[in-house]
């Protein structure tokens, strides 16, 4: 962030025991790939008294679990000591000012509260909810929209293209949201996915829209621990999630294909094929809302 003063009272530390021990507030900002081995390091120490938030958009590839989850049932902590984070959110405009608002899950109004009013400020207002794994899980679906969109801008195929590919993962994206995570579909139809969404899919600020512009020009091999994998390990999860409750999630499928090797426009041709035979069916928003 060239440009920026951090405050002076902020100091970087690499003692895990300092930070637990004399911290009431934790902040999760970590990829997702490091959340189990982090919770394992966690896990000698009292903890029942700090409250978490979680700004981690990826599921954990071991346990196949969220942040949230994982907190829960690794460490053993309440959730209603948990809260999560998600929204149209790039670190380098809040940090500069420009406004934007974000949304805190959380089963508890109190934790919710304690987050909020450490982070609020005039040009970033803050939206609590209950639907805590809905804020959760859209973070995490926001990222396949926005490699989707990379994907499509770097095969150059047009402006059109964009207003099929975008509502179509959307209505994907809300089915794996409520039938597999039991997220509201209201959760999703706002800042926490859809607004997160709209700004990573067509920003170049995105390390997610990145990745989908590399894999147009068959740029796959990305180092494994790394922010911008998180995408890549995600999709695959995803698809199997879909798989198993029968959603047909050819957006997600084509993200697969594509960062798995498969030639990008072959992957695109293959899905175009399905938009062509099932025009009718993809667009279909009632099935999708049904939980």
């Amino acid at each position: 962030m060239p440009g920026l003063i951090l405050p002076e009272r902020l100091r970087a530390s690499d003692d895990l025991e300092e930070c637990v021990t004399t911290s009431d507030r934790i902040v999760i900002a970590i990829p997702s790939h490091g959340i189990y081995d982090l919770c394992t390091k966690l896990d000698r120490y009292e903890l029942s008294q700090i409250s978490w938030l979680s700004v981690v958009k990826g599921i954990d590839s071991r346990s196949l679990l969220t942040t949230s989850q994982l907190l829960i049932r690794k460490l053993n902590i309440k959730v209603q000591k948990i809260a999560v984070l998600s929204g149209p959110n790039f670190a380098v405009e809040i940090a500069r000012k420009l406004p934007t608002i974000t949304v805190i899950g959380s089963k508890s109004s109190l934790t919710a509260s304690i987050f909020r009013q450490s982070l609020q400020n005039d040009s970033f207002p803050i939206r609590t909810t209950h639907d805590m794994i809905g804020v959760e899980v859209g973070g995490i679906l926001k990222n396949i929209g926005a490699i989707a969109a990379g994907l499509i801008d770097g095969l150059n195929l047009g402006d059109n293209i964009r207003g099929v590919i975008i509502p179509m993962y959307l209505k994907e994206a809300l089915e794996i949201g409520t039938k597999v995570f039991g997220a509201k579909a209201e959760t999703l139809l706002g800042p926490a996915f859809l607004g997160d969404m709209i700004t990573t899919a067509f920003s170049n600020k995105s390390r997610n829209r990145i990745l989908g512009l590399l894999a147009s020009k068959c740029i796959t091999k990305i180092p494994e621990h790394t922010f911008i994998a998180e995408g890549k390990s995600n999709a695959r999860i995803l698809i199997d999630f879909a798989k198993e409750y029968k959603i047909n999630a050819c957006i997600t499928r084509f993200v697969y294909r594509t960062l798995e090797g498969i030639k990008p426009y072959d992957a695109f041709d293959f899905l175009w094929s399905e938009i062509r035979k099932n025009v009718q069916e993809i667009f279909n928003f009632e099935v999708a809302l049904k939980n």
